[in-house]
């Protein structure tokens, strides 16, 4: 199941590689990474979740919770099969 994070910011000093980074520690071995980029401030991330071993939903759950402790802006979202949802919904 593929994930896809936009972001209109990163937050304080984070940049792009710690990002990654951090995703990759929360989801171990639930998920990886498959593209990312970012122009100005706005940026993406698009993630495959592990969906045949385990429930994809613990591994959105993680992102999201991942998201809001690092402070992301309110107006990001992730992505799930076309509809964007934001990250304090």
């Amino acid at each position: 199941m593929e994930l896809r994070i936009d972001f209109p910011e990163l937050p304080g000093e984070m940049d792009l590689a710690a990002l990654r980074r951090g995703l990759d520690e929360v989801l171990e071995d639930d998920g990886w990474l498959l593209a990312s980029g970012q122009e100005g401030e706005r940026g993406f991330v698009e993630l495959e979740l592990e969906d045949e071993k385990i429930n994809p939903k613990y591994g959105i759950m993680a992102v999201k919770a991942y998201l809001q402790r690092a402070g992301f802006d309110p107006k990001t979202t992730i992505e799930l099969a076309g509809t964007p949802v934001g990250i304090y919904e």
